[in-house]
Parts: structure tokens; C-alpha cells; sequence
């Protein structure tokens, strides 16, 4: 039973450790000449950027990052000046017209509404002070609907990195206690059958008429 649990448990094992996309580029690259970052916007039709989150950015490094539009609305990479600030939701419907006006972007970036990959690109410099600094999409309302996201400089942003993969070494830990424990049930079971069947309580015991005593035979006279 322990070997039939492990043999279960070792495809999920496999599987757990193996997941990812075969053949996506991957979002973020840095060189020695900087940093490119592929992100999307658009996708399924929701008002976001995937990665919405980058972390570790050296303070004034070369960032490229090159938008593919999943949709067919246009967007803007908006990144704000201020250091460790969190626009909030309510009441920022239109960023034109009230914090843009008293807080103009480093980056204000257009993309168009061009469903396909590297629509638009951006070029800048990081900011040279450590913290977090929201980027977001300035088009009327989509700010409001939460498109937005961070850039760390220098910390990391955004919610923490899931735990690594439990592997296999804790399948192969839980199938054997797993088989352990219903090996020990079953032997209980058999050999607890087995003394009560060379044990059994007199019938007297369990409420039955007792048999009638019998004087044992006597041998004739001789």
C-alpha cells in the first residue's frame, strides 16, 4: 500500500516541479547595458499590466520596456515621481486634469489600441532614490478600475514570492506515513479478529442461558 501511495503521489510530484510556459519570452532581462522588460496590457479584456510588480531595479539603470497590447483599447505607462506614494482609487477618474497637472510624470508613454506584440516602447533612466514608485495608466477611468503597478528601486514591490516547491522528498515522506498508517490498520484489524475468535466470551457472559451441568460418566463396577 505504501509502494501503490508513492507511485500515485510521484506524477503530481513531477508535475508541481515541471509547470511553467515552454516558449514564452521571459519578461524581464538584464545585460550589462541595462535592463528590458516585456510587459502586456489588455489582457482578456481587463484594465492591467502583466508584470504589474518589478522589483530590484539599480538605481539609475537603463530600463527598456516594450508593451504588447492584448486588446484593442489604448493605454498609457504613466511612472510617477514620487517615491513610496500609492495614488489611491476613490475619486481619481481622471489623472489629466488633477495629480499629473501637480505632479507631471518622469514617463508618460502611449499605447496605442493596436492589438500585437512591441506597440509601444519606453526608454528611461531609474530614479536614483531606493523605494517604490507607482506607474499607472492615465486613460480616463482605468486608473480607477486598478491599472496600475510598482517599480522598486533597489527593494522589492508588490506581494511575496510564493514558497518554493515542497517536492518530491515530501510526497515521498507523506506516501510512506500515509501506507504506514493503513498497514497498521489493517494488522490491527486481522489480529484483533484473530484473538477474539480464540478468546470468545463465555455465553453466560453475553446473557445466555447457561448450558445444563452433566455428571461425568463413572466407569461400570467391575
Amino acid at each position: 500500500m505504501a509502494i501503490s501511495a508513492l507511485v500515485l503521489l510521484l506524477p503530481v510530484a513531477v508535475a508541481l516541479e515541471g509547470t511553467g510556459e515552454i516558449g514564452s519570452r521571459p519578461s524581464i532581462v538584464r545585460t550589462a547595458a541595462g535592463m528590458t522588460i516585456q510587459m502586456t496590457v489588455g489582457a482578456n479584456g481587463a484594465f492591467a499590466f502583466a508584470p504589474s510588480d518589478i522589483s530590484n531595479v539599480p538605481p539609475g539603470e537603463n530600463v527598456t520596456i516594450q508593451f504588447s497590447n492584448l486588446g484593442a483599447i489604448p493605454h498609457t505607462f504613466t511612472l510617477s515621481t514620487l517615491v513610496n506614494y500609492t495614488l489611491p482609487y476613490e475619486g481619481n477618474t481622471n489623472l489629466t486634469s488633477t495629480f499629473l497637472v501637480q505632479h507631471p510624470p518622469s514617463v508618460n508613454v502611449l499605447i496605442p489600441g493596436t492589438q500585437g506584440s512591441d506597440v509601444a516602447t519606453a526608454v528611461f533612466t531609474a530614479p536614483t532614490a531606493i523605494g517604490s514608485y507607482q506607474f499607472f495608466c492615465a486613460e480616463p477611468g482605468h486608473f480607477a478600475s486598478g491599472m496600475e503597478g510598482f517599480l522598486g528601486v533597489g527593494i522589492s514591490v508588490g506581494p511575496p514570492a510564493a514558497p518554493p516547491g515542497i517536492g518530491l522528498p515530501v510526497f515521498i515522506i507523506s506516501g510512506t506515513i500515509v501506507g504506514l498508517v493503513i498497514l497498521a490498520i489493517v494488522l490491527g484489524f486481522v489480529v484483533g479478529k484473530r484473538e477474539g475468535s480464540t478468546h470468545e466470551m463465555p455465553p453466560e457472559r453475553l446473557g445466555y442461558p447457561e448450558a445444563p451441568f452433566q455428571n461425568p460418566p463413572h466407569d461400570p463396577p467391575q
